[in-house]
C-alpha cells in the first residue's frame, strides 16, 4: 500500500500527534486485516510522521520548503482560517506526490474553512472539522476538540476524528449502497460507524463513545468498501 506522510503544525502538541497517529493507523489496520481475511497480502503502510518540518539549505519562503509554507499558503489573513481545498491543492502538485503518491495527512491548530457544503455552523460561528480528498490527503483541525476538558473524552475524539478522515482518503463509503447518505457534502455511512459525519464536537464524542460500548470502528459495509479500495 501507499506511505502515509504526516505533518503537523506548530501548535500541535506531541500528544495531539501521537493520538491522531493512532487513529490513522486503526484506519489502516483495518485494511489489513479484511484484506487478510480475503486472501490478500496488501502489505502495512508505512508511516512517515514529518511533523513540523522545514527542508535545510533551502531559502525561506521558496514552495514547498517547510510545513510554515503549505500553511501561509492556504491561510485566509482575514478569517485567520486554514483553507482546507487550498490546502489539498497544494499537496497534490507538491514534488513528493509526483514522484511517488503516497497518502497525506496534515494536523492543524487553526481552525479549518472549507466548501461552503461542508460547514458546520455553531454560535454564528462556520467552520470544518476536516477536509478530506479520496485517495489523496486529509487536513485534520485539533482546535475545536480542545474545547473537551476531559483527557480521555478528547483522546477518544481525536482519535474518531484522524479514523474517520482516513476513512474518506481510502474511500470506505460507497455511492451504491443504501446505507450511505450525501451529508455535508460527502458521503457518510448511516450504521453504527465511524464513517457517520459528525458535525460538531458533542456529536463527535457522542458517536466516539457509542462505536466504541459497539466494539465497532468500521461497520462490515464500509469494509467491504475499503477492500474495493485497497485492491485497486
Amino acid at each position: 500500500m501507499k506511505s502515509v506522510s504526516v505533518q503537523w503544525t506548530r501548535d500541535v502538541s506531541l500528544d495531539e500527534a501521537r493520538i491522531a497517529l493512532e487513529g490513522i493507523a486503526e484506519a489502516f489496520e483495518v485494511i489489513i486485516r479484511i484484506a487478510a481475511t480475503h486472501g490478500f497480502d496488501l502489505g502495512r503502510p508505512e508511516m512517515r510522521p514529518f511533523g513540523t518540518w522545514h527542508i535545510p539549505g533551502v531559502e525561506i519562503g521558496s514552495p514547498y520548503w517547510s510545513t510554515r509554507w503549505y500553511v501561509t499558503e492556504s491561510l485566509n489573513q482575514a478569517t485567520g482560517k486554514i483553507r482546507g481545498e487550498r490546502f489539498i491543492d497544494i499537496i497534490r502538485e507538491e514534488p513528493w506526490q509526483k514522484m511517488g503518491a503516497h497518502y497525506d495527512v496534515a494536523l492543524i491548530h487553526f481552525d479549518l474553512d472549507a466548501d461552503q457544503a461542508k460547514l458546520s455552523a455553531v454560535d454564528g460561528s462556520s467552520f470544518a472539522l476536516s477536509t478530506t480528498e479520496a485517495n489523496l490527503a486529509a487536513v485534520i483541525s485539533v482546535l475545536r476538540l480542545r474545547e473537551l476538558d476531559d483527557d480521555d473524552e478528547f483522546s477518544l475524539s481525536l482519535r474518531r476524528l484522524a479514523a474517520h478522515s482516513i476513512g474518506h482518503v481510502i474511500e470506505a463509503t460507497a455511492p451504491r449502497r443504501p446505507t450511505v447518505e450525501t451529508s455535508f457534502g460527502e458521503l457518510h455511512c448511516t450504521n453504527i460507524c465511524v464513517m457517520r459525519h459528525a458535525a460538531t464536537v458533542p456529536e463527535v464524542l457522542r458517536f466516539a463513545q457509542e462505536e466504541d460500548a459497539s466494539d465497532v470502528l468500521v461497520c462490515n459495509e464500509c469494509r467491504s468498501d475499503i477492500l474495493d479500495h485497497g485492491i485497486r
